[in-house]
């Protein structure tokens, strides 16, 4: 069985990152069978200040498919230790110090396993303009360190290999392995009214989550029935939220029948139980390389309306979803007013075309990952023949 080494900031029972984490548990519920999946992780969720109860220290742990070892910092000694036990090295995201320490390890020759890096978003147009000055200074540097030479990129799509050689190079080697969905549906439990409209965000508290583009898109709505709008998420960015509640507060003045609440974060094993509740799930993100809550909503019967920045452009032809161009707040506003006048008749027929929309796409990505070529790709750089990606 061949053994994996995953690199990441955070891991179960976390859940504050978000769409990572949950990337991780799909990822080792597939294929933790097949492989020896090995993580390792911080001792701590985002922001907290305890480690996580009933852990070992810098030793492996027995969490579901997956063997994890947690650790107060991702020093060189201890990366290089776990990389010498591994076939392939797997690293979430390009910015990290772990990240860092491990090209800078590659690149020494102290780890021999194959370095697979996952930009994880990171250079969708949205994600890489926020701090983007600080963001460009920094590949310049690790590209004339050499830093990227011995890496081969884990990218989701073919759009997300495009943004990451605009921004690193064309001549950098990737691997197109889509992330893997939750699998199974939820029973949706809202029942639809007509003139009704119940809505939810439910992602991080962040900029590139674009939050602060839903009040503009309800000022245009131009309809005047009952619309609710809950908001789930952890507060990555407190000022940002309170700049949102401000807007959400100017709203509500002015349109008498919106109502809306902040419910604070979500447990990641709830989301689909919180969506079935809900008639539409409103995300107007900056970008996605995946975007796991998309796929749960569509699991749950929660109708998208998304912007045009993620992989799930097919969501209108479908009859799944509203696909909208990201910059244009009329296109949410008129997905919007549509959903409004439906009654739940009219929905039932979307959240059908949601069902069997996600369980095709739970097969396609399961049958044809490109995990298992990263998985199975030649061994040590060193010493025997590698596949050429």
């Amino acid at each position: 069985m061949r053994t994996v080494l995953i690199i990441t900031g955070r891991y179960l029972p976390g859940y504050r990152d978000g769409g990572p984490v949950r990337s991780l548990i799909n990822l080792t519920d597939t294929f933790g069978d097949e492989y020896d999946i090995r993580i390792m992780c911080l001792d701590r969720d985002h922001g907290d200040t305890k480690r996580y109860p009933g852990i070992t220290l810098h030793e492996y742990n027995d969490v579901g498919k997956a063997k994890v070892w947690y650790t107060e910092r991702f020093t060189e000694q201890a990366v290089m230790t776990l990389a010498a036990d591994a076939d392939v090295v797997y690293v979430c995201g390009p910015y990290s110090d772990y990240a860092r320490t491990a090209m800078r390890l590659k690149k020494s020759g102290k780890i021999r396993a194959l370095l697979y890096i996952a930009p994880m978003g990171s250079f969708s147009a949205g994600a890489y303009n926020i701090k983007g000055i600080k963001k460009r200074l920094y590949i310049k540097y690790m590209k004339l360190a050499g830093m990227f030479d011995n890496v081969t990129w884990s990218v989701t799509s073919a759009r997300e290999e495009e943004e990451l050689k605009a921004a690193v190079g064309t001549g950098s080697r990737c691997v197109i392995a889509a992330d893997l969905p939750r699998s199974g549906t939820t029973q949706h439990t809202r029942v639809k009214r007509p003139y009704e409209l119940k809505l939810i965000f439910i992602s991080r508290i962040s900029r590139k989550k674009n939050l602060s583009a839903i009040p503009e898109i309800l000022e245009m709505s131009t309809s005047e029935h009952r619309i609710w709008l809950d908001i789930y998420g952890t507060e990555e960015d407190t000022e940002y939220l309170h700049e949102c509640m401000k807007m959400l507060d100017d709203v509500q003045k002015s349109h008498p029948y919106f109502d809306w609440e902040y419910k604070g974060e979500a447990d990641s094993g709830l989301v689909p139980d919180i969506l079935a509740g809900y008639d539409a799930f409103l995300f107007p993100t900056l970008g996605e390389n995946y975007g796991h809550v998309i796929a749960e909503s569509l699991s749950s019967g929660c109708i998208p309306v998304i912007s045009d920045t993620t992989p799930w452009t097919d969501l209108d032809e479908r009859g799944c979803g509203y696909v909208c161009p990201c910059e244009d707040p009329s296109a949410f506003a008129e997905a919007i007013d549509e959903l409004v006048s439906m009654s739940e008749e009219d929905i039932q027929i979307m959240r059908r075309s949601c069902y069997e929309y996600i369980e095709e796409v739970n097969r396609d990505s399961v049958k044809n990952s490109g995990y298992r070529k990263i998985f199975e790709s030649g061994g040590y750089e060193n010493g025997r023949d590698n596949e050429r990606l």
